[in-house]
Order: C-alpha cells, then structure tokens, then sequence
C-alpha cells in the first residue's frame, strides 16, 4: 500500500499535520478514550511510541502504536469518515499487520454488551482477525480526575492467557499510561 508514513520521536509529526490527525481522533474517539492535544501530541517524544498514517493526499486514516517488544499495542485506529465503509480499514490493518511481524497486537475496546455500535466495532475487528478476551480490564483515565473505563482486550493472532493478559496488563499500565505495573483502577 502506498503512502504510508510512520511517525515516531526519530521522525517527528508536525504540529500541523497533527492537527488534522486530531481532528479525525475527536469525532472517533470518546473524550475518556483519549488524551487532549498537548498530550496526544506529546506521545511523540515517547520512545516506543509509533503513528501509521495513511497519506494519499493529507491523513486518510492512522493507527497509534506502542511497540512494547514482546507485543504491539494498537491504541488508536481511524479511518476519515468520508473515506470510511470501503474496506480501507482493513487494508490498513493488513499493512500493519505486516509491518509488527509475527509479535501479537493487543487493542481495547468497548464491551460488545455496551451498544450496538460497540458490538459492530468488536465484529468489525474479530474479521480481521482479534479475539476477545474474557479478562476484565480497566483503561487508566487519560485525563486527571478522571475516572478508570471498563474496556475489553482484544488480541490478535490469538486469545490471551490468563498469564499472558496480566503480563500485557502490567506493561500496558507501565510503559504505555505510565500509572506503574501495579495500577490498581479506582472504581
């Protein structure tokens, strides 16, 4: 697939070409599933975070990233909503399947018992090939004050022991929301 760019701290975002990654983040994503601007755009100086973009002409779609070593944890995915429905998505996915390897790729999601649109989101990724997983997880809130939001794990290309979910779990809250491995959410 053409135009693909990744980002990362060795190569920088603009903060123009940020903003209109943003913008497609603020109408996909719920305020409590995501940072602010400053924040978001902070991730960049991180060391093992990573954005796909998709850039025919301008930010067509991205993929935010951690690549965490014995894993990749996909935190944010979108697709343009005027592009969205004709199977970009999972081109995307596809090229970024290719670009992690073999290594599993783990995402949240909202619980498929939530609403209609969580259970076509959670459908939506089980075709491309992630699992749910039954363990109960807690995203740490992204915004101070707030509060921890209950998200499913989905793994891909397999469930999750139990072993492996905890494992994942404690980098995740280490080395992605940096709360420490023994994050315990207050409810």
């Amino acid at each position: 697939m053409d135009s693909i760019n990744i980002y990362s701290r060795k190569k920088p975002m603009t903060r123009e070409h940020f903003a209109r990654l943003f913008e497609i983040m603020e109408y996909s994503f719920p305020e409590d599933e995501r940072r602010d601007f400053e924040e978001q755009f902070g991730e960049f100086t991180k060391p093992f975070f990573h954005c796909m973009c998709y850039e025919p002409d301008g930010i067509a779609g991205f993929m935010n990233y951690w690549d965490l070593g014995s894993f990749v944890y996909l935190e944010h995915f979108a697709v343009a909503r005027e592009l969205r429905g004709n199977g970009l998505g999972a081109r995307l996915m596809d090229e970024f399947f290719s670009l992690v390897g073999d290594r599993p790729v783990i995402l949240e999601a909202e619980p498929p018992e939530l609403n209609e649109t969580a259970r076509r989101r959670v459908a939506f990724y089980e075709r491309l090939g992630y699992k749910l997983n039954p363990h109960e997880y807690y995203q740490p809130p992204y915004k101070l004050g707030g509060k921890p939001l209950r998200l499913v794990i989905m793994s891909a290309p397999n469930a999750l022991s139990e072993e492996e979910f905890f494992r994942a779990r404690t980098v995740l809250y280490r080395d992605a929301y940096e709360v420490g491995e023994y994050y315990s959410p207050q409810l």
